[in-house]
C-alpha cells in the first residue's frame, strides 16, 4: 500500500497549558533583586506592586519562541527556555527592540503579532526605566 498521498495531521502534545510563563520589569531599582528570584506575583498569580509585564500559556510560549525567542537568543546571546529563568540587560534591549520590529514586520501570523507587539511595549519600557527584562518560566 503506497501511503505518499495520505494527509499527516500535526500534533502538539503540551505540557501544562496552566503554567505561566512571564516577561517582567521592575517599575523601580528597588525592586529589581526579588525580579532575579522571579519573585514578583502573589499567590493568584498576579503582578505584586512595583511589577509589570505579560503572562501566556505554553502554547503562545511556543508562537513566540519558534517566531521570536530563538532569533534573540542567537543574536544577544541569551537562552529563553521553557521552564528557565533569563535575564536581559539593559545593553542588550535597543538589540530585542530591532529584533522584535523585524520579526513583526515579517510575519503574517496575527497571534504572533500580537504578543510580539505586547512585548515590544514591555522592552521599550525597561529601556526608558533603565532596567532589564526577566523572562520567569
Amino acid at each position: 500500500m503506497d501511503n505518499t498521498n495520505q494527509k499527516t495531521s500535526e500534533y502538539v502534545e503540551y505540557l501544562d497549558l496552566n503554567h505561566r510563563y512571564y516577561i517582567v520589569i521592575a517599575q523601580e531599582k528597588k525592586y529589581e533583586d526579588h525580579l532575579y528570584d522571579c519573585q514578583f506575583t502573589d499567590d493568584k498569580g498576579d503582578f505584586l506592586e512595583g511589577y509589570e509585564g505579560m503572562w501566556f500559556d505554553e502554547k503562545s510560549f511556543l508562537l513566540m519562541e519558534k517566531y521570536l525567542f530563538n532569533f534573540i537568543d542567537a543574536e544577544c546571546d541569551l537562552m529563553i527556555n521553557m521552564y528557565e529563568e533569563e535575564c536581559a540587560d539593559s545593553d542588550k534591549l535597543p538589540k530585542i527592540v530591532e529584533i522584535t520590529k523585524r520579526m513583526i514586520n515579517n510575519s503574517d501570523n496575527q497571534n504572533f503579532i500580537n504578543l510580539a507587539n505586547k512585548f515590544l511595549t514591555i522592552v521599550e519600557k525597561a529601556i526608558s526605566l533603565n532596567t532589564f527584562v526577566g523572562f520567569c518560566f
